[in-house]
């Protein structure tokens, strides 16, 4: 019987920048339109809290502050990832149109791949921070090698698909960069010390976006169709496609940590605020619901709820909650960084092995 390791996690780019270029993100948005320019230069529009964030030195020392704390989260989840030792990983992330563009997107996707391309730090230049600058100084076509598990992931998608899910599969990844960003920056994150990624993994794709998928992620390469798109699918379906994941691993001869990666609430995804920050309220009620382990809350939202409180990449932490349910798991650490002007709030968790792994 396998043993599971529930970790959350965020792909903000920030970390994969030196701090003091995170306040620049805000003025990329402007720079994209998303960010009214009058509502960029009055601060008087702003909420106190985010006026106070910005201080006297245009984000520099909340920036520093942000990052040190993410930094810290990412090294506690690696230390649990060690210790664990897992046969692999399972990460539900999202493709924000870079495997899947206009001819197919679909709502969930398994990758059955080989052995991964993983270059995380090519083309920060057009990213949110518009420089090439990257924390380790390394090369921008730096690549960590990823290595697969294709039995785990062909066995799961038949599993899934003996269970009435219509997950699609794809064996082969056609984005230049291999793995799609949401993947790629965790796996980065997760070894920010340099230490190397030894364990296999299997990525699990959710179209987070849905509805907006043609006017966000297909406006940074030039795509974007200017009109909505078919919704993201429901999370109460992620509620139980984590469920039904956390049965087949929980039956399998292996030891596996799941993973979430998103941010929470975006303010570039917040209309409700003018896309100027994100909805911190709402991250709060779900940082509460976290900790005191009614994740069950979750697989009740829909995606309007999620899509107005500029959530849409929670889905992802859906599918574990409906994992973590299954396997009756409570978090053992959580951590909440929020920020009105680093675009998103952003949250870790663990969820400690229910079953010792076998050696």
């Amino acid at each position: 019987m396998g043993a599971i390791l529930g970790l959350g996690l965020s792909h903000y780019p920030g970390p994969a920048v030196p701090p003091e270029f995170w306040p620049r993100h805000l003025q990329t948005q402007v720079e994209r339109g998303r960010i009214a320019r009058d509502l960029w230069l009055d601060r008087s529009r702003w909420p106190a809290e985010m006026v106070a964030e910005w201080g006297s030195d245009d984000g520099q020392t909340a920036a520093r502050k942000h990052h040190d704390q993410l930094i810290a989260g990412y090294r506690r989840l690696r230390a649990e990832l060690d210790a664990f030792n897992p046969d692999l990983i399972v990460m539900w992330g999202d493709d924000q149109y870079e495997n899947f563009k206009k001819d197919c997107i679909p709502p969930f996707c398994i990758f059955i791949v080989d052995d991964m391309k993983c270059q995380p730090l090519a083309d920060l230049e057009r990213g949110a921070f518009r420089t090439s600058t990257n924390a380790w100084g390394l090369p921008p076509d730096y690549n960590i090698p990823v290595r697969s598990h294709k039995k785990a992931a062909t066995d799961l998608t038949r599993y899934l698909l003996d269970e009435g899910v219509d997950v699609a599969y794809s064996m082969q990844m056609r984005f230049e960069r291999g793995l799609p960003h949401s993947f790629a920056n965790s796996v980065l994150y997760l070894d920010y010390d340099q230490q190397g990624f030894p364990y296999p993994l299997v990525p699990f794709h959710i179209n987070c976006y849905g509805n907006e998928l043609m006017t966000t992620s297909a406006s940074i390469v030039g795509e974007s169709t200017g009109e909505l798109s078919p919704q993201a699918p429901s999370p109460r379906r992620c509620f139980e496609v984590g469920r039904i994941t956390a049965r087949f691993l929980k039956e399998s001869p292996w030891r596996v940590a799941i993973i979430a990666t998103s941010s929470w609430s975006h303010g570039s995804l917040t209309k409700k605020h003018q896309r100027l920050y994100p909805d911190v309220e709402s991250d709060r009620v779900h940082y509460d619901e976290l900790v005191s382990n009614r994740l069950s809350n979750w697989g009740k939202l829909g995606i309007a709820d999620l899509e107005g409180s500029g959530q849409h990449e929670m889905l992802n932490w859906i599918a574990l909650a409906g994992a973590m349910t299954e396997i009756e798991q409570a978090p053992s650490f959580t951590d909440y960084c929020e920020s009105y002007i680093f675009n998103s709030t952003k949250c870790f968790a663990v969820f400690p092995p229910a079953l010792e792994p076998a050696r």
